[in-house]
């Protein structure tokens, strides 16, 4: 998949082009899920994120832009009870304010999936074995009982060592600023080569590969950017990759 500059350019591989249902629908079914497993604040919160996902929010730019008023009618109740539920969705850790209201402009909200993702990690076995290890990356070993909690992401270790790559460099940038980021999803990619402006990254799976080009491709362009100026764009593979 290839990045652009930005999070979701027109024309490039992301979200909105081939295979960007898949991890969209991960998404939702972890939401979803929790919503039919888990506990009465848990389903309820779930259940009208998805709503909200599904009626209002914009991939491209990541963010929905809605307002309380419309949201109380999606959701069919009062607007004291939006206010609160989605007031409990930002305490949680799921949504953060990107725009506050203003007069005559609503507020505009955006997701944190990683939050989001590990408060339904533990729902994830109700759906199957095969969607909670592609969710963790954990391969799912013959007549092997998956543990009833599955990890969302592997723990952070050590970073690999600096050897002289463009890649090895930008990560040490990267760790510097941010080193449980850069231990939990930028340690994960090896670089495969950096040729025509474009610098080629190879992750672990197509989830890690889309989740990073969601959410860390313009902080990991600046970085690299930072090292080398003739790189214009970010390529991300993963090993099971259609040809």
């Amino acid at each position: 998949m290839q990045a652009g500059m930005t999070p979701y350019p027109g024309g490039a591989r992301k979200l909105a082009g081939p295979g960007a249902s898949s991890i969209k629908y991960d998404l939702l079914t972890a939401l979803l899920v929790a919503a039919t497993c888990g506990d009465a604040e848990t389903s309820r919160l779930a259940l009208r994120l998805s709503l909200l996902i599904t009626a209002r929010y914009n991939w491209r730019q990541e963010r929905f832009t809605v307002g309380q008023k419309e949201i109380a009618r999606m959701w069919g109740v009062t607007e004291r009870t939006a206010k609160r539920d989605m007031a409990a969705m930002r305490g949680r850790g799921w949504i953060e304010v990107s725009m506050p209201a203003a007069r005559g402009r609503v507020a505009q909200y955006r997701i944190l999936f990683d939050a989001v993702l590990r408060a339904t990690s533990g729902y994830w076995n109700a759906v199957g074995p095969d969607f909670a290890a592609r969710m963790s990356e954990t391969p799912e070993a013959p007549g092997e009982t998956p543990a009833n909690v599955v990890p969302l992401q592997k723990p952070a270790g050590a970073l690999p060592a600096m050897d002289g790559t463009l890649w090895s460099r930008a990560l040490a940038e990267l760790a510097a600023k941010d080193p449980a980021m850069a231990g939990a999803w930028f340690a994960r990619l090896a670089e495969v080569d950096a040729e025509g402006g474009t610098l080629t990254l190879m992750a672990p799976s197509r989830f890690v590969a889309a989740y990073v080009e969601t959410h860390f491709q313009t902080r990991i362009l600046a970085a690299v950017s930072s090292q080398d100026t003739s790189i214009r764009s970010i390529e991300l593979l993963w090993p099971d990759m259609p040809g």
